[in-house]
């Protein structure tokens, strides 16, 4: 796992979370902000095989000083459930964030991928609900907090 460009995470991104739409699908708001970071995860050939982008924001009902928003997190569809690659991404980025001086990591999770939240660590924001991200489906709000 690495840092990456912007532009190094959006294809895979494009592939897993936006199928079927131009690549710009996957450009996001702030993006090459200087605030953004942006993981990436190889195979021995090069090739971006997990991705993770955490954006400074903060979510209304989860106070914290310096919260970011973790957005576009995939991991090839190939290795997905299997390979440990999307843990082994999570895991060395939000430490990197915590060292960095992030005391929270939220998400808007999408519901198939709820057990990964669960499994590494983050908690449901029960009273969030169930959000209809337009174009995208049904999500719910995660988070951990990491001081």
């Amino acid at each position: 796992m690495t840092l990456a460009p912007a532009h190094a995470v959006r294809p895979l991104r494009a592939m897993v979370l936006r199928p079927g739409l131009p690549i710009e699908a996957a450009v996001f708001p702030a993006d090459e902000a200087t605030t953004t970071w942006h993981f990436a995860a190889y195979a021995p050939d090069d090739t971006v095989i997990g991705v993770a982008s955490y954006f400074l924001e903060t979510y209304p009902d989860l106070p914290a000083k310096l919260p970011y928003r973790l957005r576009g997190m995939a991991t090839h569809p190939t290795l997905q459930r299997r390979a440990g690659i999307g843990t082994a991404l999570l895991r060395e980025s939000l430490g990197l964030l915590r060292r960095q001086g992030a005391d929270l990591v939220w998400c808007y999770a999408r519901l198939p991928a709820v057990p990964f939240y669960a499994k590494n660590g983050f908690l449901r924001l029960d009273r969030a609900g169930v959000i209809e991200i337009q174009g995208i489906g049904p999500h719910e709000v995660w988070y951990i907090p990491l001081q």
